[in-house]
């Protein structure tokens, strides 16, 4: 009988706990129901009075569910600075709250630390602050941050895919789901909209669009299609009512119009015509009057009521406009006059420069991300480096003799070339915006340096020798003429014309004929032509949809082709003319295919070109050679990383000069800069 009591206690008690352990949990969902009922409110409905009192109720009612309550917390501190730098104070009482009562959510505190350092430099902060800047993450810089500092668009490389990396909890969101990489269609130049629902974008595929996606999963829809005399369009700022975005549009003929395109139709007002001159960027004013942007005199405002245009400040170095401050009183622009890229501000009242630039930042970062409402300033910065390597190869047996060693000790150098006798190496070297040809004596290692002047070298652009050794050949941005392929005097040092490129051939890959009198070139579309450097007839070379190069043989009697696709295929055909026949292909679900140029061996037997192995991180490249009349391909046991330019091989077939690109970029925010707010005397 007493164990029966006993058992019959035990089954009490385990029902107890049960029915216990029931109601705890129909307790923990419902604060879970009403803390995602909450963020509804704030994400879908964009309602964020109604949001913060609904996530009062959340922690009033469930403080002792310490994961939610804090959430509620975090949000309810958002949702506070996105009303505006006048609501700062509420932020931080309630990023404090959840500091002081939630130890034990680390994760959740981390993340609010941050935001509380982040608004020691809002408006409203104590005077005598100075200037704190921070790394962000290592990642994609071709988007912008969200107004609120929620997130930062951007493009995931792995897809081509729109997508958004969430700053609080670090997690990464695709907005789109029709990318198709490699050589297929991706997003990029992307930029949040303010009330944080939408998400403008270019879109590259067939045609380059203009796009807008909704935050809530909603599918995108085109607001500018390309075509029709476009080659390129991009956002640049929404309005701040969100009914309109800045869009550059880029045309067949080179020259840029300043747009503002409605959101809810698509309809387009041209605001400026900015001719073959580089691109003005803009943003705008807080209260949506003025546009802000650069000409070559210095800085301009665009007044939107008026639609006219008057000076800001002068500045005749190089200069970009950064960010407007979001208390419309200061705008943030960057300006080489003081040698180096730095970043300056300029106070602003009633459209007009209030005293003089004060200077914030020197060599501030590399691209502009945006101003959050709390005064913060996040920023792109560039750390790719490029080294021009040598390494030297048996020609016969194609087995490396020596390692890949350093041509110079320079930094950031890339797309090297041989002259004819192969006594020099030209090469770039990334120094400052416009960029620097180098020739180096391989005899007495001696190096000189070539500038382009007001020209800009393209990011990516490759170089060549001409047969003579008297000059190189590089592609250009000219203000005025927009992009061209210049020649550079190796003697002289003076800098020419050669003739206009397709708009966006920055990267442009050409060949020079054998003797130097034609270039080989994409001309618009699969049509790939010849143009005749002292005529500027240009003849047809092949025209075939999918090809990403052509490449003549050192007889120019042979052309080598790549075609695009999940597997990449080399491709010979006649330069005269006839069918081409497949040399290779390389299955793109097993292997990795490199997109670059593969090159000639100086004989014109062999065709070289690399593939890299499925999975492998950071990226290895081996290099492969096949005979021109066909066979199997050998490797040669050389492995490089990233490519800048392509390799280029020796005129003697025994050394090979190729570039170590090691890819970095970064997100950072500058803080604590802007000038306090400051309180009316009582």
């Amino acid at each position: 009988m007493r164990s029966a009591r006993v058992v019959f206690a035990a089954a009490v008690m385990c029902l107890a706990l049960s029915a216990g352990y029931s109601a705890q949990q129909a307790r923990d969902n419902r604060a879970e129901v009403a803390l995602q009922a909450a963020i509804k409110i704030e994400t879908i409905d964009g309602d964020l009075k109604a949001a913060i009192e609904a996530y009062k109720r959340v922690v009033a009612a469930y403080e002792s569910n310490r994961s939610v309550a804090a959430q509620a917390l975090a949000h309810m501190g958002q949702c506070y600075e996105k009303l505006g730098a006048a609501e700062t104070q509420e932020a931080r009482k309630a990023y404090e709250r959840l500091v002081q009562q939630y130890p034990d959510q680390k994760d959740l505190v981390a993340q609010v630390r941050a935001r509380l350092a982040a608004l020691a430099g809002a408006p409203g902060a104590s005077a005598g602050s100075t200037l704190t800047v921070r790394r962000v993450l290592e990642g994609d810089v071709s988007g912008k941050v969200s107004p609120d500092g929620r997130f930062v668009s951007s493009t995931d490389w792995a897809t081509g895919d729109l997508a958004i990396h969430d700053l609080t909890t670090g997690q990464d969101r695709r907005l789109t789901s029709d990318g198709v990489l490699p050589g297929g269609a991706f997003a990029e130049d992307s930029v949040p909209s303010p009330d944080g629902r939408s998400v403008a974008y270019a879109w590259f595929g067939s045609t380059y669009d203009l796009r807008v996606v909704a935050l809530d999963g909603s599918k995108p829809r085109v607001l500018r299609p390309g075509g029709a005399g476009i080659v390129r369009q991009f956002p640049l700022a929404w309005s701040p009512d969100s009914r309109h975005v800045l869009a550059e549009i880029v045309k067949t003929d080179g020259t840029r119009d300043m747009t503002l395109v409605a959101v809810a139709d698509g309809s387009a007002r041209l605001l400026k015509a900015v001719g073959k001159n580089p691109s003005p960027g803009g943003v705008f004013s807080p209260d949506g009057r003025y546009i802000a942007w650069a000409t070559k005199e210095g800085l301009s405002l665009f007044d939107l009521q008026t639609g006219t245009e008057s000076p800001l400040i002068p500045d005749r170095s190089n200069h970009s406009v950064l960010g407007w401050a979001p208390d419309g009183k200061h705008i943030l622009f960057s300006s080489e006059r003081s040698g180096s890229d730095d970043a300056w501000l300029i106070a602003v009242a009633g459209g007009k420069a209030q005293g003089q630039p004060v200077f914030i930042k020197k060599d501030w970062g590399s691209w502009p991300m945006g101003f959050t409402r709390s005064g913060a300033f996040y920023y792109g910065v560039n750390n790719n480096v490029g080294d021009v390597k040598i390494v030297e190869i048996d020609p016969a047996s194609g087995n490396v003799v020596s390692p890949p060693k350093s041509a110079s000790q320079r930094g950031n150098t890339w797309s090297p070339d041989w002259s004819s006798d192969g006594r020099f190496l030209a090469y770039i070297l990334a120094r400052g915006p416009s960029r620097t040809v180098i020739v180096r004596s391989m005899e007495s290692g001696q190096e000189r340096e070539f500038e382009v002047g007001e020209r800009t070298i393209g990011w990516g652009a490759s170089l060549r020798w001409f047969p003579d050794g008297t000059a190189v050949a590089v592609p250009v941005f000219e203000p005025g003429k927009g992009e061209t392929l210049a020649r550079i005097d190796v003697q002289t040092g003076r800098v020419t014309s050669l003739m206009p490129l397709p708009t966006k051939a920055g990267s442009l890959r050409f060949d020079l004929s054998s003797d130097g009198s034609s270039i080989l070139y994409k001309a618009s579309g699969s049509r790939w032509v010849s143009h005749d450097l002292k005529s500027g007839r240009e003849t047809d070379v092949v025209q075939k949809p999918g090809l990403l190069s052509v490449t003549r043989s050192p007889d120019d009697r042979q052309l080598v082709m790549v075609g695009e696709g999940n597997s990449q295929v080399l491709l010979l055909m006649p330069a005269a003319g006839g069918e081409a026949r497949e040399l290779l292909r390389i299955d793109g679900e097993k292997e990795v295919p490199n997109w670059g140029t593969p090159w000639w061996s100086p004989d014109g037997h062999y065709v070289y070109f690399m593939k890299g192995v499925k999975g492998k991180t950071p990226e290895e490249w081996h290099v492969w050679r096949i005979a021109a009349e066909g066979g199997q391909p050998q490797q040669l046991g050389l492995t490089l990383g990233r490519q800048m330019g392509g390799l280029r091989p020796h005129p003697d077939g025994r050394r090979l000069a190729t570039t170590d690109f090691k890819s970095s970029l970064e997100i950072w925010v500058m803080e604590n800069f802007l000038p306090a707010a400051r309180t009316p005397a009582r």
